[in-house]
C-alpha cells in the first residue's frame, strides 16, 4: 500500500520547505494518487491564487487546457509498461494483417509457393538423374569386386 501525504506535508511542499529528494518523491506520487492531488490543491489559498494571477497571462488557463487535452489524446495511443495490453495487442495484429495484405497484393506469397514447388521438382529431378546414372546396389557390387580383387592379390602373394 502506498502511503498518502497529509495536507500539512503538501503545505510544506508548496512553501518549498522540504528537501529535494522528498519533493521529487511527492511529485512522483502526485501523478498517480487522486487523494493526494486533492490535498495538494487544498494547500493553495486565495492569496496564492491572487499572487499567481498577477504573474500569469490572462490566457494561461486556456493554453494549459489545450495542451493537456492534446497530451490526453496522445496518451491514448501510448502503451507503456502500465498501458492497456489489449489495445497494444490489437495494434500489433492490425499491423500484421496490413503487412500480410500488402504481401498478398504484391504476389509475394504466390512467388514463394511457386519457388517452393519448383525447388521440390528440381530435387526430384536430381534424385531421378542420380538413380539413372548410379544404379541401385552399386555399393554391394563395389564391395564384392574389391573382395575379389583382394583375394586374387593374396593368392598371388601366397603362391610366390
Amino acid at each position: 500500500m502506498v502511503p498518502h501525504y497529509s495536507r500539512r506535508e503538501w503545505r510544506l511542499y508548496k512553501d518549498e520547505l522540504l528537501p529535494e529528494g522528498v519533493r521529487r518523491a511527492m511529485e512522483d506520487h502526485l501523478r498517480h494518487c487522486e487523494a493526494c492531488l486533492e490535498n495538494y490543491l487544498a494547500a493553495f489559498e486565495s492569496q496564492d491564487e491572487t499572487a499567481a494571477a498577477g504573474i500569469l497571462s490572462p490566457d494561461f488557463s486556456a493554453r494549459v487546457a489545450r495542451r493537456v487535452a492534446g497530451m490526453g489524446a496522445r496518451q491514448k495511443y501510448k502503451t507503456g509498461p502500465g498501458g492497456n495490453w489489449v489495445a497494444r495487442a490489437i495494434q500489433y495484429y492490425t499491423i500484421a494483417a496490413a503487412v500480410t495484405l500488402l504481401l498478398l497484393a504484391g504476389g509475394w506469397f504466390d512467388f514463394m509457393v511457386s519457388e517452393a514447388m519448383h525447388s521440390q521438382v528440381r530435387v526430384a529431378r536430381i534424385a531421378q538423374t542420380l538413380e539413372e546414372k548410379i544404379s541401385f546396389g552399386w555399393s554391394e557390387r563395389l564391395f564384392e569386386n574389391a573382395t575379389d580383387k583382394l583375394t586374387e592379390i593374396i593368392d598371388k602373394e601366397v603362391a610366390n
